[in-house]
């Protein structure tokens, strides 16, 4: 069984890990998330299909 939860980090306020995309007055970026199997503990970072065609398409 897997459940998939965002990552937290902690700074002068509660902000979760982003990829950085650029942004040059309003910072931008996608978010990273955190896939736990329940059983075994391991843990998978990724990023949600959406966000991954947008890059690809930034890439190009």
């Amino acid at each position: 069984m897997e459940k998939i939860f965002r990552m937290i980090t902690y700074s002068f306020g509660t902000t979760r890990p982003r990829l950085d995309t650029g942004g040059i007055l309003i910072p931008s970026g996608i978010e990273v998330k955190a896939k736990l199997n329940m059983e075994t503990g391991e843990i998978k970072l990724f990023i949600d299909e959406s966000d991954l065609e947008k890059l690809k398409k930034e890439e190009q």
